[in-house]
C-alpha cells in the first residue's frame, strides 16, 4: 500500500513538472584506506547549478558537503570530512553529481543522503547506505602451555571490518567448541583472538577468519603430533633440573663455606710461625743483662780484672757522682 502511494505521488509530480532527486540503487561497497563515490542525479534533466545540493550523513544537518549559490561551502562541513571530498559537477547542468569521499576509514560506515532543493523552496533527497569493509591479517596460532592434560592454542588476527566470523576447525572441517574474545583499535578495526584447548591425537586443526560482506575466508592450519603429549618426560626433565639448581646452590654455599675456613687457618698459621720466629732470636743480638746478688761492685770489679781476654767491666755512673747500685745486694745491671 505505502509502496503504491509513493508511485502515485512520484507520478503525480512528474505530471505537474517537478524533478525527483535519485542516488545509489543499493549499498555502496568500500574498502578501508580506498575512495567512495556517491552519485546524485535529477529526473527529469534539470540544471542544478542554481540550486542547493547537500550531501549528508544520518540527517539533514548533519553536512558532508555542501554546495550553495554557485560554489562549494567547506566551513559547513563536518570536521571529519573537511579536506577528505570532491564534487564531481562535469553534468551539473543535467542534474548529474557525483561526490567522491577520499582515504575511507571504518568509522565512515553509515547512512547516508542527497538533498537537492531549488530557489522555490522545492526540494528532494535520496538515501542509500555505505558498507565499510577491512580484511583483516592471516590467523596467527602459538602455543600457548599444557592446560588439563592438553595443550592451549591461541589464534590471532588483527584489522577486521565489520567482526568477522572467527572459528576453529577440525581434521575433517567440524566446527570446534572454543573461547572468543574481540577488541576494537583506535581506527574502529577489529583485533579477534581464539583459544581452543586440544587433547592427544586431536590430528590437525585450522583457525579461521570469514569476511561478513566481501564472502572471503583466510585460514591457517597446525598439526599437532604426538610428541607434544609426553608429560612424564618433562615432568622427569622438570625434576631433573630442579636437582641440579638445588646441588648447583649447595655446592656454592659449601665453597664459600670451605674458602672462609681455610684463609682462617692460613692466617692462624702465619701467626703462630711468626711467633716461632721471634723465639729462636740469638742472645747476643740482646741486650746482655746481668743480675747480681753478690758481694757488690767492688768485687765484681776486680773480678773482671783477673781475666786477661774478659772486657772491663764498670758500673754505669749513678746521678749524684758516687758508687751506682744499690748497697743492698739487690740485682744490679752492667753494660758491656
Amino acid at each position: 500500500m505505502a509502496l503504491m502511494l509513493s508511485l502515485v505521488l512520484s507520478l503525480l509530480k512528474l505530471g505537474s513538472g517537478q524533478w525527483q532527486v535519485f542516488g545509489p540503487n543499493k549499498a555502496v561497497q568500500a574498502l578501508v584506506g580506498e575512495d567512495a563515490a556517491f552519485s546524485c542525479f535529477l529526473s527529469p534533466k534539470t540544471n542544478a547549478e542554481a540550486m542547493e545540493v547537500r550531501f549528508f550523513r544520518g540527517q539533514r544537518f548533519s553536512v558532508v558537503h555542501l554546495y550553495r549559490d554557485g560554489k562549494d561551502q567547506p566551513f559547513m562541513q563536518m570536521p571529519q570530512y573537511q579536506g577528505r571530498t570532491k564534487l564531481v559537477k562535469d553534468s551539473i547542468a543535467e542534474g548529474r553529481l557525483s561526490l567522491r569521499l577520499e582515504n575511507i576509514t571504518a568509522l565512515d560506515a553509515g547512512l547516508y543522503g542527497c538533498w537537492i532543493g531549488s530557489q522555490s523552496s522545492y526540494y528532494q533527497e535520496a538515501t542509500w547506505e555505505l558498507q565499510v569493509s577491512a580484511l583483516g591479517s592471516v590467523p596467527l596460532i602459538s602455543i600457548v602451555g599444557y592446560v588439563d592434560r592438553g595443550i592451549q592454542l591461541l589464534c590471532r588476527s588483527s584489522g577486521w571490518f565489520p567482526r568477522p566470523m572467527a572459528k576453529w576447525k577440525g581434521p575433517q572441517g567440524q566446527d570446534l567448541s572454543a573461547d572468543s574474545r574481540t577488541d576494537t583499535n583506535m581506527h574502529g578495526l577489529f583485533d579477534v583472538e581464539l583459544s581452543l584447548t586440544v587433547q592427544e591425537n586431536a590430528g590437525s586443526v585450522s583457525c579461521s577468519m570469514q569476511h561478513a560482506h566481501l564472502s572471503q575466508e583466510v585460514e591457517s592450519r597446525v598439526q599437532i603430533g604426538d610428541t607434544f603429549f609426553q608429560p612424564v618426560s618433562w615432568y622427569l626433565a622438570t625434576k631433573v633440573l630442579g636437582i641440579l639448581c638445588c646441588g648447583l646452590f649447595f655446592g656454592i654455599v659449601g665453597l664459600k663455606i670451605f674458602f672462609s675456613k681455610f684463609q682462617g687457618k692460613r692466617e692462624r698459621e702465619a701467626w703462630q710461625g711468626q711467633d716461632q720466629r721471634c723465639s729462636h732470636i740469638p742472645a747476643a743480638s740482646l741486650p746482655l743483662v746481668l743480675a747480681s746478688r753478690g758481694p757488690g761492685p767492688k768485687k765484681l770489679e776486680k773480678k773482671a780484672r783477673t781475666g786477661s781476654n774478659s772486657r772491663f767491666l764498670s758500673p754505669p755512673p749513678h746521678p749524684s757522682g758516687g758508687d751506682a747500685g744499690p748497697r743492698d745486694g739487690s740485682p744490679t745491671a752492667l753494660r758491656f
